[in-house]
């Protein structure tokens, strides 16, 4: 599921990122990409290593997105979405450790 749920807005930021080219004003495209990624951790759920692997994937496939020679304001647009998720996989990185370490201790 995570997978699906990862291309499903990897193409939703790649759109508001063309929006972002066609002239739509950047405070607009930022807001439209948070508004999406909020929309987004809601959709994961709350396992934390489904969240870790969503947000992973779709930092991945981000960055992997970022080609030299597109638009400067389509890869500014992407460039914030990046940071934005990479906020967002680290916080389920952090919440997964401290999963793992509640499950270690309660099994030690």
């Amino acid at each position: 599921m995570s997978k699906d749920i990862a291309v499903d807005f990897e193409i939703q930021i790649k759109r508001l990122a063309g929006m972002h080219q066609m002239g739509e004003g950047y405070q607009e495209t930022k807001n439209a990409i948070n508004a999406a990624l909020m929309n987004l951790s809601q959709s994961i759920g709350s396992d934390a290593s489904e969240r870790v692997n969503t947000w992973s994937k779709l930092h991945n496939s981000l960055k992997n997105s970022l080609i030299v020679s597109a638009d400067p304001l389509r890869v500014n647009a992407i460039r914030f979405a990046i940071s934005r998720v990479q906020t967002y996989k680290k916080n389920a990185v952090v919440a997964n450790s401290r999963v793992l370490h509640i499950k270690k201790n309660n099994n030690g």
